[in-house]
């Protein structure tokens, strides 16, 4: 599993649960992403790492129900593939860490349709070209592609 990453679609109240990451991270500093990180050997799996990356980023209390997860993507800028994993949450969110996260931002699932995704014009030659804007945020690349693979696959039936 090593060089491999896992990603938290998180549902919580019909909302998926994005974080904007700190300035002072060295990598994807200040963009808008699903939690998740770097496998860990001692996770035992990569839905492990998306459960443990997702507790290191958000202050959550309670349920995490893991339903499916997609195919990975390979990134292209580190090189990884990224496991999304889809998860239904039920508790509450009490904060996050200010070291990784600048600010949490929640997406109302009804948002998610074909007019939200747009081709990024600055790379629209790329695999994952797709993005589109929210509570003033611009989110791109492999997130908004990972959205945008979700909404095909699990909402737009």
């Amino acid at each position: 599993m090593r060089g491999n990453a896992g990603v938290l679609i998180g549902i919580l109240d019909e909302q998926i649960i994005l974080t904007k990451r700190s300035a002072n991270l060295r990598s994807f500093t200040s963009q808008v992403c699903l939690p998740g990180g770097k496998y860990d050997d001692l996770d035992g799996g990569i839905v492990a790492t998306a459960i443990r990356e997702f507790h290191e980023e958000i202050d959550f209390k309670g349920n995490i129900d893991v339903i499916a997860c997609l195919f990975p993507e390979a990134s292209i800028v580190s090189g990884q593939s990224v496991y999304p994993i889809i998860a239904n949450l039920s508790g509450m969110i009490n904060g996050f860490n200010q070291d990784e996260v600048e600010r949490l931002l929640l997406l109302d699932m009804h948002l998610l349709d074909e007019n939200l995704f747009s081709v990024n014009p600055d790379y629209p030659n790329i695999r994952h070209n797709r993005c589109f804007n929210f509570a003033g945020e611009r989110v791109w690349g492999l997130t908004a592609h990972i959205l945008y693979e979700f909404w095909q696959q699990y909402i737009n039936k």
